[in-house]
């Protein structure tokens, strides 16, 4: 082994002489940024190369904490946990409270060092809702005359969710000031955010920092009057009808022939693939009568939902196009579903994908509204498996994308319920023109075979 500072032959990760003279913040500092490959410090190359994962570099910091004293190693084991973000993340953080309760009454921390674990500290309790330890800590922070890097940048987040942009504002000038590189760039990014969020969603800034789920809303809420910021918050009053169990509520009965060309096509939005936890936020349908799409109002149904005990994800968000402002005030499933029963009525439901996803989101709707559909489904996904071969698929679970993609149909929407529906609609009409075309030539090559007789 050789030593990680000095490259000379060493038992331990470090010598005893780099030990007693590197200093730990630097060391640290540069560890968490080299770049790998770089070819700066070829020990490092080389020591990085060993891991499964080039990155993982950082995770020498925490073995080489063992190489000195506490509270030193402490120090080193949470500045190895941060990495390259800020803070600790969320699943570490109950090991960063333990860490720092057992070392926080040594002495052996310089200022710089007791300062930056106070900052990581905020950034964990404020990000954990407890906005008064953040609070009580950042005061403290507040008062030093000399900090070190991350501490403006958490602190100028902590004030900005706060709501006390003076101060953060503040903070994150200085701390523009001394910085450079990647952090400064962050600073001025958060001072950015800051300048928008008080300028407030009216005058087209960002909205106010709000937590998402209620029970945080409320400790928010709470400590926001402490500090003299009063919030009014409305909350939507839902009440839930009485809901049909899961065997009061026929199983969706699916139907594999393709002698029919009226019917509704139909697509849901929903927050994810999970029916029993996840939430619809669009539901669209289209009536197709003897082949013919029309895309006219009185042949098509499209509603927003409101996601019920669920929100949409940045993921869904930028999936979908729906946001969660979009919802807001839309109505809940089961004040939707009736509606879009009546708009069925006994048509055969055509959708993509729908036995396994979109009828089971149906059948919760309808547990909820107490309305009881009997239509019959059709698969077009499972319906395309029969044209694989001559449409160049080898996966039978084909997207509706890439199928319409195939067909020459045009998707305008890709993601949103009507227009998928619409495509859902025009894919299942063009396979089933495919599957009497391919009927037609087998008829014809039997013609020729007994002619040949």
């Amino acid at each position: 082994m050789r030593c990680i500072i000095c490259g000379n032959e060493y038992e331990k990760l470090l010598c005893g002489v780099c030990r007693q003279t590197k200093d730990v913040d630097r060391l640290c500092e540069d560890i968490i940024s080299y770049q790998i490959g770089s070819g700066i410090n070829p020990v490092w190359d080389d020591v990085a190369r060993s891991f499964a994962r080039e990155e993982n570099l950082v995770n020498v910091l925490f073995a080489m904490a063992y190489e000195y004293e506490s509270p030193i190693k402490e120090y080193m084991q949470i500045l190895s946990m941060c990495g390259t973000n800020m803070g600790v993340k969320k699943a570490s953080r109950p090991w960063l409270y333990e860490t720092y309760d057992s070392c926080k009454d040594m002495p052996g921390l310089n200022k710089y060092q007791s300062n930056n674990l106070t900052a990581i500290l905020i950034d964990a309790y404020y990000k954990d809702y407890d906005y008064k330890k953040a609070d009580e800590l950042a005061t403290y922070l507040y008062e030093q005359t000399e900090l070190p890097d991350r501490a403006y940048y958490i602190l100028g987040d902590f004030y900005t969710q706060t709501r006390r942009y003076d101060k953060g504002e503040k903070l994150l000038l200085n701390g523009i000031a001394l910085a450079n590189g990647a952090l400064k760039d962050m600073l001025e990014d958060k001072l950015q955010d800051l300048r928008a969020r008080r300028l407030g969603k009216a005058a087209g800034g960002k909205v106010e920092y709000m937590p998402a789920s209620p029970v945080n809303k409320e400790i928010y809420i709470k400590f926001m009057e402490t500090i003299g910021v009063h919030i009014e918050y409305k909350t939507k009053k839902i009440q839930v009808p009485d809901k049909l169990s899961r065997d009061e509520y026929p199983t969706p009965v699916e139907i594999r022939e393709t002698s029919f060309d009226t019917f509704v096509a139909f697509d849901v939005e929903t927050t994810g693939r999970n029916a029993s936890i996840d939430s619809m936020t669009e539901i669209a349908a289209i009536r197709v009568v003897n082949g013919q799409v029309v895309e006219s109002k009185e042949f098509t149904f499209q509603e927003l939902v409101y996601p019920y005990k669920c929100r949409i994800s940045a993921e869904v968000e930028q999936l979908t196009g729906i946001t969660n402002d979009m919802v807001k005030d839309a109505r809940q499933m089961w004040e939707v579903f009736p509606d879009f029963a009546d708009f069925i009525g006994d048509d055969i439901l055509v959708g993509y994908n729908c036995m396994a996803f979109d009828s089971r989101f149906l059948v919760r709707a309808g547990r909820y509204s107490n309305r009881i559909i009997t239509n019959k489904y059709f698969d077009v996904m499972k319906y395309a498996e029969k044209f694989g071969d001559r449409l160049g698929f080898t996966d039978k679970k084909v997207s509706l994308e890439a199928l319409s993609d195939r067909l020459c149909i045009e998707n305008p929407q890709a993601h949103r319920a009507l227009a998928d529906a619409v495509t859902t609609a025009r894919v299942y009409l063009e396979l089933l023109k495919m599957d009497g075309d391919s009927e037609q030539v087998n008829l014809d090559e039997m013609l020729d075979d007994i002619d040949s007789w």
